[in-house]
């Protein structure tokens, strides 16, 4: 199957150790209605799919949010760093990662 993925600097160096429904963190500011701005924190899996949860494990993002969510493309991932970029990758069912795609 192919996909795209988000990978951080040492992730691509290993790519072996990640999968498609590893998950990362998508920081969204939102306007609170104040003239300030109220941070949101969303799981969003490595082949960019955006969960239903936010960070803390609380289910039930509105629709909105989903959306606000999917545009963000610099993520945390597992290791602590940020996504170094996002690359085409082929993988199995599973979702486990097979090798990069040109």
């Amino acid at each position: 199957m192919k996909e795209r993925w988000a990978f951080s600097k040492s992730e691509l160096d290993n790519p072996t150790e990640c999968r498609g429904d590893d998950e990362l963190v998508a920081y969204v500011d939102l306007d609170d209605g104040y003239g300030g701005t109220d941070g949101q924190q969303v799981v969003v899996y490595r082949n960019g799919r955006v969960s239903d949860r936010y960070a803390d494990g609380t289910v039930g993002i509105s629709e909105g949010l989903m959306i606000l969510t999917d545009m963000v493309d610099e993520l945390l991932h597992p290791n602590g760093e940020d996504t170094e970029g996002w690359r085409d990758v082929e993988t199995n069912k599973a979702g486990v990662f097979i090798r990069f795609l040109t």
